[in-house]
């Protein structure tokens, strides 16, 4: 596993700029798909406008998006929110297989039901896959496969040492509490009117070598990160510009976060 924890901010205003669902769903994709190049292990969606109904539409979106294919229909009901998801990305993570299973796989799987042997899991196998523990039902596991033969696929609770995806953390709370739920310990604020990450990169560099979980702001269409925090800079360690002497007046958020991941991911990839 990476010893590196990063979890990303993202506002609920990304989405409330726009009515049509279908663009909605194409720009949260886009930040799914991003979070899971480089490897984030959180998105954090806070709310900003003080409207639930985006923030839990963003979540949902991750959180489908995450999910292998397998299991969407069980995990997701059906819902007007969701009929969009026909042109998410693809994650194509380790945990979104496309090989049959084999022994030594990782799987997610969804709990079905009890018996006596234990719980009968659905990974995504031609048939349910037996875990000798109780677990509790209509959840989503990470298991290995310990066994499988043409009787039975027999399973462990169990999550890999690579990359299995982001969690989704859906606070209801504006920025600055949200940090404060999740306890960074390097929070870093995006903005156009910081200094260049070019010209602070000894700086960021050195700030990120000692930190386990690193947390990276980023502000909405509507607000900026100064706005959101409503003057409580001491909640940011260090504030940078990722897109210095940019060609355009704005960048929307899900832009700022493929550029940003990209750039702390040489930095990380430096160290």
């Amino acid at each position: 596993m990476d010893k590196r924890y990063i979890s990303i901010f993202i506002p609920a205003s990304i989405t409330a700029e726009t009515k049509d669902l279908r663009i909605k769903t194409y720009k949260v994709g886009l930040i799914g798909r991003s979070a899971a190049i480089f490897k984030a292990s959180q998105i954090v969606v806070y709310n900003d406008i003080s409207d639930d109904n985006e923030v839990k539409f963003i979540s949902d979106i991750l959180s489908y998006m995450n999910t292998p294919q397998y299991l969407r229909k069980k995990v997701f009901p059906i819902s007007k929110e969701l009929r969009n998801v026909g042109i998410l990305p693809p994650l194509r993570t380790p945990h979104h297989p496309t090989e049959e299973a084999e022994v030594g796989d990782y799987r997610q799987g969804y709990t079905i039901k009890r018996t006596k042997k234990g719980t009968m899991v659905d990974i995504g196998a031609d048939r349910l896959a037996l875990c000798r523990e109780k677990l509790s039902i209509n959840k989503v596991f990470s298991f290995k496969i310990v066994k499988l033969s043409k009787k039975d696929i027999i399973i462990e609770p169990e999550e890999p040492d690579f990359y299995w995806g982001y969690e989704v953390l859906t606070t209801y709370k504006d920025l600055y509490e949200s940090i404060n739920e999740v306890k960074p310990d390097l929070v870093i604020g995006t903005s156009r009117y910081a200094e260049p990450i070019t010209s602070i990169f000894d700086e960021v560099k050195s700030k990120i070598k000692d930190a386990r979980h690193l947390a990276i702001l980023f502000g909405g269409p509507y607000s900026g990160l100064h706005e959101l925090i409503q003057g409580r800079k001491n909640i940011i360690d260090l504030e940078v510009n990722t897109v210095p002497s940019q060609g355009t007046k704005t960048i929307r958020t899900e832009e700022a976060v493929l550029i940003t991941l990209s750039a702390f991911n040489l930095l990380l990839d430096a160290e």
